[in-house]
């Protein structure tokens, strides 16, 4: 069985009848348990659920959608569906709770209007909430979807526990991920790689030429190379192989798909010129990191 059901198995298991809506919703109380599951797997996986970390005390490193955050409490990671997960190191002490959303309930609410499109998007960009001590809202919400979800007398729970949601993110995440203001204060070579990353999250599958991405942006190949470079350090290629690597793990960790559909989901001409480039900068396989995953 891959790393991820198991992973996701566990959740299962550990989430008692009354933190639960069947597989909609499950609600983990000081979930240790599931935080020393992630911590013995430090592989990339792709995650096919919606999921709100509230982080109590302690803290977290893990990357995100190829970004890297160090998180320190009172503090929330939001996942979405078909974000890339990868837990890095966790703090000793670190205590949280954990609301998981399936993919049918958390898109019934993403699917249907433009305002929270914007946010599910803006989630993806950015995953972290730093909260206030004194106004710990999301700490509110867990209690209230508590009640909601082990009361035995209210009909229509996962409907009300949608609704509990979208106001949630009304009231507080549009202000937090600001949906209404798209005012960037940014330099504009800062702007460029902005554009830059967020249009290679939606292309690298498909679009592996620095020459693409340039001139999707109206500028030059060296422009953009000069300006990524000077404020990373590195070059739109190692941002290219970068996303598609991950994106290459985390399906080989996650999914049943042989090495021939992982390639072709990534659109490589063929198996073996997808070997060559996985190795050239994992050091290994395809076959053998898959394997290296499972010992």
């Amino acid at each position: 069985m891959i790393p991820y059901l198991k992973w996701r198995e566990r959740l299962n298991e550990i989430t008692p009848q009354d933190h639960r809506i069947g597989t909609d919703i499950m609600l983990i109380d000081e979930a240790d348990n599931s935080r020393l599951d992630l911590a013995l797997y430090s592989e990339p996986f792709k995650v096919d659920m919606t999921m709100a970390i509230i982080y109590e005390k302690g803290f977290v490193r893990a990357k995100i959608n190829m970004v890297e955050y160090k998180i320190e409490t009172p503090s929330v990671l939001i996942i979405v569906n078909d974000s890339i997960f990868q837990p890095l190191e966790y703090s000793e002490e670190l205590k949280s709770k954990i609301i998981v959303m399936s993919r049918e309930f958390s898109n019934s609410m993403f699917s249907n209007l433009t305002e929270l499109r914007s946010i599910r998007n803006s989630l993806y960009a950015n995953s972290v909430f730093i909260m206030d001590n004194s106004n710990f809202v999301f700490d509110k919400y867990y209690d209230l979807l508590l009640n909601l979800v082990s009361s035995p007398k209210i009909k229509f729970k996962v409907e009300a526990a949608r609704y509990m949601t979208l106001a949630m993110f009304y009231g507080y995440t549009f202000d937090e991920h600001g949906v209404y203001d798209n005012k960037n204060k940014s330099s504009r070579q800062e702007m460029l790689h902005s554009k830059f990353i967020d249009l290679l999250s939606r292309n690298f599958r498909t679009e592996r030429e620095v020459k693409f991405y340039a001139e999707k942006l109206c500028v030059t190949p060296k422009y953009l190379s000069q300006v990524v470079s000077g404020l990373t350090g590195r070059t739109p290629s190692d941002y290219i192989e970068e996303f598609v690597v991950m994106e290459s793990k985390a399906l080989l960790n996650s999914t049943p798909m042989t090495i021939q559909q992982v390639s072709d989901e990534l659109h490589f001409p063929s198996q073996s010129f997808f070997g060559k480039y996985f190795k050239r900068i994992v050091g290994m396989s395809p076959k053998e990191y898959r394997k290296s995953t499972k010992d």
